[in-house]
């Protein structure tokens, strides 16, 4: 291996370590959610895991009306809690779905140690979209609590997608999505 290669694999490696450093870009209409630059927290020391874990898991098909997402379904208290917690890349139409038990209530969210922006849609149980908060920012490392990112909505399931996948789904405040029958647990 020549000086020029190590010298070039070195700036490579340097700046690759540096990245999860670096404050977060604010994502663009135009950019892919998966593309989104993430941003870094001490309490998500496995971000890979985490992100792997969000990639691999069981998913279910909901059409929108400008394509499929696929859909990790989370229906119980624990799992509802963690969300996309230090999950680094969300593919296009790829997200959650939140399953809450009757009735349709007011849903709050916050971003704790959520490193990618997202869109939150909210859904009634009778499948009308009620809210689409669109690029929910991702919380930066050293955020207090109380300047943590939130949104609300009424609904019994909330999707989440990386930022600006609801408008290029077609998903819109008034759109009725058919979810399969899901209960909260």
């Amino acid at each position: 291996m020549t000086k020029s290669s190590v010298l070039a694999i070195l700036s490579l490696s340097s700046l690759m370590l540096q990245a999860p450093l670096a404050a977060p870009a604010k994502a663009s209409p135009q950019a892919t959610s998966a593309s989104a630059s993430a941003t870094s927290s001490d309490e998500c020391p496995n971000v890979a895991v985490d992100t792997e874990k969000f990639l691999t898991g069981e998913t279910i098909a909901v059409r929108a009306p400008r394509g499929v997402m696929k859909l990790v379904v989370v229906n119980d208290e624990a799992t509802r809690e963690r969300g996309l917690m230090c999950v680094v890349r969300i593919p296009h139409a790829s997200g959650m779905l939140f399953v809450f038990s009757p009735p349709d209530v007011e849903q709050g969210f916050w971003m704790k140690n959520t490193l990618v922006p997202l869109d939150m849609v909210f859904v009634r149980g009778d499948g009308v979209v009620s809210n689409v908060a669109v690029d929910v920012p991702a919380t930066p490392r050293g955020t207090p609590d109380e300047k943590v990112a939130r949104a609300s909505g009424l609904g019994r399931f909330v999707i989440e997608l990386g930022a600006f996948d609801a408008a290029k789904l077609g998903i819109v405040k008034g759109t009725t999505l058919r979810l399969p029958p899901l209960e909260g647990k």
